[in-house]
């Protein structure tokens, strides 16, 4: 039997990952000393609402035993399982993995898979495998899909200030400096290496709304196997650019909420579309 884990970086809640009988690896956010378990400790509507009222949280490093302490039951048990993480580009994660399957000697057992992607990207990465591990599908098998699935995936993000991409470690101090001066909204995306890194530089959340519309319309002229929005605090607005994803891909698009661990970069105010195009 092959078993699939995800971390909390999905978007999916603990019942989420219940229901659908994938293993839930928490990542963690920090406020000063103390530590925060995703989906354990602390959730998005709270951490959201914290972050309203000023609270910059950070993000903290993941721990080989974490994963160790979920690798193990499946290794016990005879099992093999497919582990999908979010990118290694933004962080440590995967390094983690691989420290805590080398510890557990389970390397012909436990396949680790970079998703260079994180919420819904990710998520979808995770489902497919699940489907195909109940299919029959081998490790080798799915591993190769969720490659193919990865290449034709794409997540942008607007964000209403600059100042969380900053304080998460995404921009210097001077590009901080000077990008609030000018007043950007830029379109951040996950590159091809999965790095968070800017897009578009434009200069006001109506320009840089314009070109998300045409990306997604790009995205859209190779068909549509599968949409959402990610939003974080700003539900009104999302429903508005939802109905226009809607209109533009003439395809069902869900709603996914913005992880704890991604809002410490992005803060409460977000539109993301992610798209997995057919070709």
């Amino acid at each position: 039997m092959i078993q699939v884990v995800m971390d909390t970086t999905t978007g999916m809640t603990r019942q989420e990952f219940d229901q659908s009988g994938i293993a839930m690896v928490p990542l963690y956010v920090r406020d000063g000393d103390k530590l925060y378990r995703e989906q354990v400790d602390i959730f998005p509507d709270e951490f959201y609402q914290r972050e309203r009222e000023g609270l910059i949280y950070e993000t903290a490093q993941t721990n080989p035993a974490d994963l160790i302490s979920v690798f193990n039951p499946i290794v016990e048990a005879g099992d093999e399982a497919i582990c999908v993480l979010i990118s290694s580009a933004i962080s440590g994660s995967v390094n983690a993995a691989h420290v805590a399957v080398q510890m557990l000697g389970a390397e012909d057992r436990i396949t680790i898979v970079d998703s260079l992607e994180s919420g819904y990207g990710e998520a979808y990465l995770g489902h497919t495998a699940k489907k195909m591990a109940d299919a029959g599908e081998n490790r080798a098998e799915i591993v190769r899909a969720l490659a193919d699935i990865r290449s034709r995936t794409r997540t942008y993000f607007i964000m209403e200030s600059l100042k969380w991409l900053f304080h998460g470690g995404r921009l210097t101090g001077a590009q901080y400096f000077v990008g609030s001066v000018i007043k950007l909204n830029p379109i951040v995306w996950f590159d091809e290496a999965g790095r968070m890194t800017s897009y578009d530089k434009t200069r006001t959340i109506k320009v840089a709304k314009d070109h998300m519309r045409q990306l997604v319309a790009d995205c859209g002229k190779k068909g549509v196997e599968a949409a959402t929005l990610h939003w974080p605090d700003n539900l009104d607005e999302a429903q508005g650019f939802h109905a226009e994803m809607e209109e533009i891909l003439q395809a069902p698009v869900s709603y996914t909420k913005l992880s704890c661990v991604l809002g410490v970069h992005t803060g409460p105010d977000l539109l993301g579309p992610c798209i997995v195009m057919r070709t």
